[in-house]
């Protein structure tokens, strides 16, 4: 302020010398008229140009040491304001204390899952170098890992914890506490600092979506046999999933990149992030309750029946929304008369003779895929109709989907 002061000082100093130049000229007044008017003007255009920069700059200087910094006061004040208003602080609080909660858990996790040593994660992935790595998800980077005896890992490596920590604790907890041939082994985890590892067993074949889907310069091929053998082993493992004594677990992620294949082909259902338990040990569940429960059933059924749709026509149904309008029902009754169903079906499925049973099966995925939610199939049922279409018995054992009683056995509710 003191700068500021001194330019007004210079600024008013100024004009008046400009001022005093005009009245002196007037007083000396010698020479011819000419002359004498053609200084006046002189001196005073002089002055009143001289007087004017100079005020321009002050008042500016005045504007940006005045003005500017309070208003970004003001701003910092009001930002400051916001977030001590009681709706925003109880927000902080609340996404605080889930991060938390979320950490206990993964503490207490431990007692279920295998905690692993960072270090011997890092020396196994060569540091998590470049060559080993595998893939980039929505949580993070996987690596490959490789153990000491031979061994092969995957290793699923998550940064930016804080905003993940619900969904580390979902695929612990899930993948933690069962164990089913079609359900991806989760090996162990380890926390270090910020970050967060999730050590599975290592597929071999990848997803089942780049296998459909295969890009131009690495061409895939997909014969019937597998792709039967898939679809019972994603229903297998849906089913027990969703039929147990103690409660009911929703994936509500299912689609073809989810699905992993081992080196024999066999499915494991991956990315438990957004996994639910349902626990149904109410005596007297509520109407609403039961509601949200079977819609959350069903959603699973649902993303079932997409896959479904994209083994029998190789195309990615995962964009298209058919839960919410009319659009399924057309398409179904095209694909369901038989001049149309030949033209959609994977072209590396026509004239192998297996027309039949992909007929079959896509009537299943049709009803999975029903618009009216409460119509679809349990997928205890969809795996029963799966397995009446093939007539391999080492595909469909039923005792696949039993597990030991202390888990979560599977029921024969239908």
């Amino acid at each position: 302020m003191a700068l500021d002061a001194k330019l007004a000082l210079l600024l008013i100093h100024i004009l008046s010398v400009a001022g005093n130049g005009y009245s002196s000229l007037q007083e000396n007044n010698y020479g011819s008229e000419d002359e004498h008017r053609k200084k006046l003007d002189s001196s005073f255009k002089s002055g009143f140009a001289t007087g004017y920069a100079f005020s321009s700059v002050s008042i500016l200087a005045i504007f940006m040491s005045c003005c500017v910094p309070w208003a970004r006061l003001n701003k910092r004040k009001r930002n400051r304001k916001m977030m001590k208003t009681p709706m925003m602080t109880s927000l902080m609080e609340r996404r605080e204390r889930k991060i938390k909660e979320a950490n206990e858990q993964i503490c207490m996790l431990g007692n279920i899952v295998k905690r692993l040593s960072f270090a011997g994660i890092s020396k196994a992935t060569a540091n998590f170098s470049q060559a080993n790595k595998i893939g980039l998800g929505r949580m993070g980077t996987m690596y490959m890992a490789t153990l000491p005896d031979g061994r092969f890992l995957s290793v699923k490596r998550i940064v930016d914890s804080q905003q993940f920590e619900e969904q580390i604790v979902s695929e612990l907890k899930t993948l933690g506490a069962l164990k089913h041939k079609n359900l991806l082994p989760l090996f162990g985890f380890c926390v270090e600092s910020n970050t967060r590892l999730l050590v599975y067993k290592y597929m071999s074949n990848g997803n089942l979506f780049d296998w459909i889907h295969p890009v131009k310069h690495r061409r895939k091929t997909l014969q019937w046999p597998l792709r039967l053998k898939i679809a019972v082993g994603v229903a297998r493992g849906l089913a027990r999933l969703h039929h147990g004594h103690r409660g009911q677990v929703v994936h509500l992620n299912i689609s073809s990149k989810c699905i992993l294949l081992d080196k024999n082909f066999e499915p494991k259902l991956s990315n438990f992030g957004k996994a639910m338990l349902i626990m149904s040990m109410s005596n007297s569940p509520g109407v609403h309750d039961e509601f949200c429960e079977m819609a959350l059933v069903k959603e699973d059924v649902h993303g079932f029946g997409v896959v479904l749709l994209e083994l029998i026509t190789g195309m990615d149904c995962s964009k298209m929304n058919f839960s919410s309008n009319s659009i399924l029902n057309e398409w179904i009754g095209h694909l369901l008369s038989t001049s149309y169903f030949n033209d959609a079906m994977d072209r590396f499925l026509i004239g192998q003779g297996f027309d039949d049973e992909i007929f079959q099966l896509l009537k299943v995925a049709c009803n999975c895929l029903d618009c009216t939610p409460d119509r679809r199939p349990t997928m205890l049922q969809v795996y029963k109709d799966i397995k009446a279409i093939t007539k391999r018995c080492e595909v469909v054992d039923d005792s696949e989907i039993q597990m030991q009683p202390e888990i979560c056995p599977a029921t024969s509710q239908d």
